[in-house]
């Protein structure tokens, strides 16, 4: 994992009309729409995440923090700008708050509510150090691995994908997908990992593992844990309901799990089209989608199937490979198959019987996607700069550039 000051990763959200939000720069919008109910307004933070910074400043306007939304979650440890709105609040109620390393860089009426997912990509400044990268940086190698496959990359999900600090939301995803609820609800409050850092929450659960004594856990386990608190609450009235226990989680939050293990199956078909020198194929009745006109970002929902071989296309950043995030209505290929029998899963149990709300359809990602407008700003420390489209990893991208992904 990367270690990062905030000055040393800026993130500027690039709207769906191409613009980018740009760090320190004030924006004058005349979009405003006479009688509209939201405020639609650019967040600038360090320090914060996007949730924390929402709080903060629904707090300082006086607001419930459910009048809030953002066009997508930044990390904490960057200097971030990204598109948020609020129900009910003034454009000068925004803009005249006062919260440490927040600011509002533009403000105005609108009709609608930002919702998750109204942004075209982000555009990414970082610096790369022996410090936050482990190794010296070489800039002229960062833009010889960059150029490489034509500025295109494998477009795996990032770590974050499976929990931060313990990686192991897939197999939480895997357990609740087979309905062993026991597996899920241990696996989610005693799974340790050497990345958690917090040794009271590492003792707690392993205490836990070894001993299964909820109401005596009650007494020990960490209390910032709420969630795993809240389980073990109702594990401790009722020692043996598992799925009571794990239906105590946000419906979001459950979700989490189910998304983290199809992007994990995600993982290992990109994993085995490396392997095979067949990542940049995309033969005929394969799903594809073509780039957008100003990026180059993939039109991922915009879904084609291909009536001749396009892998000539693929190469040149045309057009982009569509594989499955595995659902009940995928057309699954043969290597996904054989990936869900390795573990020991059939297709049909993505529609689960006793927490329906939590079933999936399926859906398509981009096996490659483009680092767009790549730059070396400076040579050393090494700076650089790309775009990457919505629902993209920097973390991935920067792997690539390091020469690490495989």
């Amino acid at each position: 994992m990367y270690k990062f000051n905030p000055e040393e990763f800026i993130v500027e959200e690039i709207a769906l009309d191409g613009t980018i939000f740009e760090v320190n720069k004030k924006i004058v919008q005349h979009q405003n729409v006479e009688g509209g109910k939201f405020c639609h307004f650019v967040l600038e933070k360090k320090l914060w995440n996007t949730a924390q910074a929402l709080n903060a400043i629904a707090r300082a306007i006086r607001g419930g923090r459910t009048r809030f939304n953002a066009a997508g979650a930044k990390d904490r440890n960057a200097i971030t700008v990204q598109l948020c709105s609020a129900f009910g609040a003034k454009p000068e109620q925004l803009l005249n708050i006062r919260v440490k390393d927040i600011s509002i860089n533009g403000a105005w009426v609108s009709d609608k509510k930002v919702e998750l997912g109204d942004l075209l990509g982000n555009k990414f400044t970082i610096t790369l150090t022996e410090q936050n990268c482990g190794k010296k940086i070489s800039a002229e190698q960062i833009e010889k691995n960059a150029a490489a496959n034509n500025y295109l990359f494998p477009n795996y999900f990032g770590y974050q994908r499976f929990g931060s600090l313990r990686m192991n939301s897939h197999l939480v995803g895997k357990a609740l997908l087979t309905e062993n609820w026991k597996e899920a609800v241990l696996n989610y409050l005693t799974y340790t990992d050497e990345n958690e850092r917090n040794q009271e929450a590492v003792a707690g659960r392993k205490k836990l593992a070894e001993e299964l004594d909820f109401k005596a856990a009650l007494g020990y386990f960490s209390s910032h844990l709420k969630f795993e608190r809240t389980m073990i609450g109702h594990l401790a009235q009722h020692p043996t309901d598992y799925i009571g226990a794990f239906r105590k989680l946000p419906r979001h939050t459950m979700l989490l799990f189910v998304h983290a293990f199809q992007s994990h199956l995600f993982n290992e078909v990109i994993k085995k089209k490396i392997a095979d020198g067949t990542l940049f194929n995309l033969e005929k009745g394969e799903f594809y989608c073509e780039a957008e006109a100003t990026y180059g970002f993939p039109q991922d929902e915009k879904v084609r199937v291909a009536e001749t071989n396009l892998s000539e296309s693929v190469i040149n950043g045309k057009v982009f490979p569509l594989l499955n995030l595995v659902g009940y209505e995928s057309v699954i290929t043969d290597v996904e198959k054989e990936l869900l029998e390795k573990e020991g899963m059939q297709q049909s149990q993505f529609k689960l019987k006793s927490i329906p709300e939590l079933s999936s359809k399926g859906t398509l990602r981009a096996s490659i996607s483009p680092i767009s407008r790549f730059a070396i700003v400076e040579k050393e420390p090494a700076k650089v700069t790309f775009c990457l489209s919505s629902g993209n990893y920097a973390t991935v991208a920067l792997e690539y550039l390091l020469g690490k992904t495989t």
